[in-house]
């Protein structure tokens, strides 16, 4: 048996919540960070980040979202989060990254750098990818982001308005109706494929093996019809204001309702009832909410043991393994002086291969008689026992 936590601490702690039946719930939240050499030999960490109690945001960039809360009570599914960068060998002019967790595979066009161009008939054309060094794994070069050429030609509908006299012009960048809802960070999107807007274009370098961008459908057309566009792929953190996790608060950008369900709901990884984009809330939209993962890297719940490959997506190997170490036992007050098992899940995995680090937080739960006050729940008795 590994290390024994029985007080809260910066890496445990309980909290009172509600749980899916709206009844109160006493859950423990446990984290854990492990060192990772080459061979994907795991340890635990000499230093142990604390649960990280705000999200955070990239400074230069505001709508990417680098790290998001561990202090969610409850999510419906393991986020698995990676960071880094894909790899190439300077060679190759496109490959075919992938990330698999137990009998779940994630896999994502990877392309060098392109230009789009205007033939002389005005038809897109897009340049033999340059070859591969590496490529972040970051939204920023996933499809998206904004088309500013056609922003700067018909205006911002909201600069002007009286309403929105009070707004930042950081705010009113990111109200925009000519980002793209999904993914503001990213390349590639257009609504209309003029010569000024394609000569300034970036083409996305992480793309949907499914869905790619095509130079016959570059420009959206009616910014209204964004979501028939492409899938960002990327591998990181969903910001809150991006499409669907904003759907989920009920709030679909742009467009009053979708003519055909979007691709998300289509390819089964987000609720039936986002299809219409009407902003009607699913059930436990708030428990849906607080998964942040990318959404093909959302989760059935992970228990620990699971074999875990990444390929292209380490510095030094082509493909690197490791086994997901295995749940800590854990158990809250019982309210009688002793305290109660609980089963551990996994509610986050996150794994930076070029830091060789992995860190995970696990939660466990058991119905409460009340909500505690956050004085009560610092001396409530808890344990954590770690395997390792």
């Amino acid at each position: 048996m590994g290390q024994v936590q029985t007080a809260p601490s910066a890496t445990a702690l309980q909290l009172s919540a509600h749980g899916l039946d709206g009844k109160w719930t006493l859950t423990i939240l446990a984290k854990r960070t492990y060192e990772i050499d080459d061979a994907g030999r795991i340890s635990p960490a000499a230093e142990q980040p604390a649960l990280r109690a705000e999200p955070e945001w990239d400074p230069a960039d505001p709508e990417q979202l680098l790290a998001d809360t561990d202090l969610f009570t409850h999510k419906l599914r393991t986020d698995v989060v990676v960071h880094g960068h894909v790899y190439g060998d300077g060679t190759a002019r496109q490959l075919v990254a992938e990330v698999k967790v137990g009998d779940h595979q994630v896999r994502l066009l990877a392309l060098g750098e392109r230009r789009c161009t205007l033939d002389a008939t005005n038809r897109a054309v897009f340049s033999t990818p340059a070859p591969i060094e590496r490529i972040p794994l970051r939204y920023s070069h996933a499809y998206g982001g904004r088309d500013a050429v056609f922003e700067e030609v018909h205006g911002h509908p909201l600069r002007g308005d009286p309403r929105f006299a009070d707004m930042t012009e950081a705010d009113l960048a990111a109200a925009s109706p000519y980002l793209y809802p999904r993914n503001p960070c990213g390349r590639g999107y257009l609504i209309a494929a003029t010569r000024d807007a394609v000569e300034r274009l970036s083409l996305p370098q992480l793309e949907d093996l499914l869905d790619p961008l095509t130079p016959t459908r570059l420009a959206v057309g009616d910014f209204k019809k964004w979501y028939k566009m492409p899938l960002p792929q990327g591998t990181g953190w969903i910001d809150y204001g991006w499409y669907p996790r904003s759907a989920f608060f009920g709030v679909v950008p742009i467009c009053e309702r979708f003519d055909a369900p979007a691709a998300e709901v289509t390819r089964g990884l987000v609720p039936a009832a986002l299809g219409p984009g009407d902003g009607k809330q699913p059930a436990n939209h708030a428990f849906e909410a607080a998964s942040g993962a990318s959404l093909a890297l959302q989760l059935p719940h992970l228990r620990g043991g699971e074999a875990v490959t990444l390929t292209h997506i380490h510095p030094r190997r082509s493909q690197w393994k490791l086994a997901v170490p295995y749940a800590p036992a854990l158990a809250v007050d019982a309210r009688d002086g002793t305290v109660t098992r609980v089963q551990a899940i996994m509610h986050t995995l996150e794994l930076d291969p070029e830091a060789g680090r992995l860190t995970l937080v696990w939660r466990g739960s058991a119905p409460a008689l009340r909500s505690y006050l956050p004085q009560e729940l610092e001396t409530m008795p808890m344990r954590v026992a770690w395997s390792d």
